[in-house]
């Protein structure tokens, strides 16, 4: 084998070896993103399922009730104790 031979060999599997690495760096990259990706979601389900537990008490007819009375809505057709005295 010659010296420009062993050379271009040598060249050559240099640029495969680089070429590995570079592949093994963009693969762990690639897979540290998806994990991050992953944690991400789960904390956004979590997050959904509060929002939907809130929104469910929200919802109850002892908050919607609660809510009404507040303001001094009145609810089933009764006025809150308080607004009937002012009323009169």
């Amino acid at each position: 084998m010659t010296i420009p031979r062993m050379v271009w060999l040598l060249i050559c599997f240099a640029v495969v070896g680089i070429a590995v690495v570079a592949i093994r760096v963009d693969q762990s990259r690639s897979v540290w993103q998806i994990q991050q990706m992953q944690f991400e979601q789960t904390r956004l389900q979590r997050e959904i399922c509060s929002q939907k537990m809130e929104l469910a008490r929200l919802r109850s007819p002892g908050m919607v009730r609660e809510r009404a009375v507040r303001p001094g809505l009145a609810v089933g057709g009764v006025v809150p104790s308080g607004e009937a005295s002012e009323r009169r």
